[in-house]
């Protein structure tokens, strides 16, 4: 079911969009009144890494008139796989600034608005009441949350995309589409918990291939323009998933024809995913998720972690003779190779209860275990706990927090 054009046609266009977007007006369902109304949209895009690349650079080159740009950010060089729309010399740059720069030289006829803003419930709902349409290209499954949240509150489509490995999901999720058709990301995901235990299953750990981020975000762009335009047949109640290592698609209804509750109690106010009870229309809301890489627990930080400032601190004690740990990286050997804290034991997080674990972590010590943030270390510390070991404790922020305050010179990822 095609829905009504979300905007209305814009002013008249130059001679130099008329050539410009020619080929694309050539399409009956666009034309010269829906690429006015493509100049007359707003369109925000969270996240201008894997997913928000080439949602980006599609919705720039089609004439969407106002882009805004969220990330907070800096790019990286082993995201430049992915991240497309960044090139080698923006390295180190603010995200939001290097995309801007880029969506302007592709296009001078647009307006490119940078958010070098994190995402929370006090900032969200700012970054997407301005907009027609919100694009999630974020990784983390916390803002999500927060977007979906906030999208619903004020009636804004909220167009979804993840991937991860080989394997990408599109929809569209929209509190107020007509027709039956109204969907959020609770429809999805009804339970939390499960969708949560895998939220730190991070590209930065289990890794992407860098051409499912432009399927995916063809998809998402595509999505948008349809919606803009009233066209076609958006991905509403229709989850598509895309399996690259097969080369298939298949489409996943999801949801009913019942009004989609929003789930809005966590914006306007602080958040803590550990606190907060059920959201809004019964759903188990984030406190129902377990621990995950992008979520310490601070009300365990006095006794069953160290901050990265701490450990420096037992470091050199235990190198002057005055402390005695096991500093254990349950990280992947890849991630030790990139980058690892001096004097740590490397055991993967499979193998942490292995005969070999054993060996080189004996149950009478103290133990202290650190991953990359600290997902997988607040999970092997509890395992290690379970299996007889009386002093565990996990590193806060994991390595990257160590390389971001302690050892700035070795590399992040």
């Amino acid at each position: 079911m095609a829905l009504a054009p979300l905007v209305s046609p814009g002013p008249e266009l130059s001679r130099a969009e008329l050539l410009r977007y020619a080929r694309q007006m050539a399409l009956p369902q666009i034309g010269l009144e829906g690429q006015r109304r493509l100049k007359n949209s707003r369109v925000v895009v969270l996240g201008a890494g894997g997913l928000g690349s080439p949602v980006l650079l599609y919705l720039a080159a089609a004439g969407v008139g106002t882009i805004g740009v969220v990330d907070r950010d800096t790019v990286d060089v082993s995201n430049l796989h992915r991240q497309v729309l960044h090139p080698d010399a923006a390295v180190g740059e603010r995200k939001v600034a290097s995309a801007a720069e880029q969506l302007r030289r592709l296009n001078p006829h647009i307006e490119v608005i940078e958010h070098d803003v994190e995402i929370t419930p006090e900032t969200v709902l700012d970054l997407v009441s301005e907009y027609d349409v919100v694009v999630d290209g974020t990784d983390t499954f916390d803002v999500q949350i927060i977007a979906d949240a906030a999208c619903a509150l004020v009636g804004k489509p909220y167009v979804w995309g993840s991937v991860l490995r080989f394997d990408g999901q599109a929809t569209v999720f929209w509190s107020q589409a007509p027709g039956g058709a109204a969907r959020t990301l609770s429809d999805l995901y009804p339970d939390l918990e499960r969708r949560g235990a895998d939220a730190d299953e991070t590209c930065a750990i289990a890794g992407v291939l860098g051409p499912l981020c432009a399927t995916v975000g063809g998809i998402l762009a595509s999505e948008t323009l349809k919606l803009l335009g009233g066209y076609g047949e958006p991905l509403l109640g229709r989850l598509l998933v895309v399996d690259a290592l097969d080369g298939t698609t298949t489409e996943v209804p999801f949801g009913t024809a019942e009004p989609a509750t929003p789930r809005v109690a966590n914006v306007g106010r602080p958040y803590d995913p550990f606190i907060d009870g059920p959201t809004a229309g019964g759903s188990p809301g984030p406190a129902a998720r377990p621990r995950n890489e992008r979520n310490t627990m601070q009300d365990d930080a006095s006794t069953d972690s160290v901050s990265v400032s701490e450990l420096d601190s037992l470091l050199q004690a235990r190198a002057r003779g005055e402390a005695d740990f096991v500093l254990v990286d349950v990280r992947e050997p890849h991630e030790h190779e990139l980058v690892s804290i001096d004097g740590s034991v490397l055991v993967p997080l499979g193998g942490i209860l292995s005969p070999e674990a054993r060996e080189a972590v004996p149950a009478d010590a103290t133990v202290i275990v650190h991953c990359h943030h600290d997902g997988r270390s607040q999970r092997a510390a509890q395992a290690l706990r379970q299996s007889g070991y009386d002093d565990v404790r996990f590193v806060r922020g994991g390595i990257d927090a160590w390389v971001a305050e302690i050892e700035p010179e070795k590399p992040r990822y």
